[in-house]
């Protein structure tokens, strides 16, 4: 398991941080995912060659907390 899967498994099952504060943190993670994969189309070599695998882990969590994916993927930042 990646470094950002258990991340986010660690803030969707921590119940002392609040709802707004896991979204938040996801959509940092996101951010930062989808900032990785725009390098990645731009020449530059992938970091952790995850293969996109981070940002749909990133995704489905935000979607248990009723939040959208960012769309369009790297180009949409």
């Amino acid at each position: 398991m990646s470094t950002i899967k258990r991340r986010i498994v660690t803030i969707l099952t921590d119940n002392d941080i609040p709802e707004g504060e896991k979204i938040e943190v996801l959509r940092q993670l996101e951010a930062d995912s989808l900032s990785k994969e725009r390098s990645a189309t731009e020449g530059m070599n992938p970091v952790d060659g995850d293969d996109g695998e981070d940002l749909k882990a990133i995704e489905m969590a935000l979607r248990k907390l009723g939040q959208q994916p960012v769309e369009g993927g790297a180009a949409s930042l």
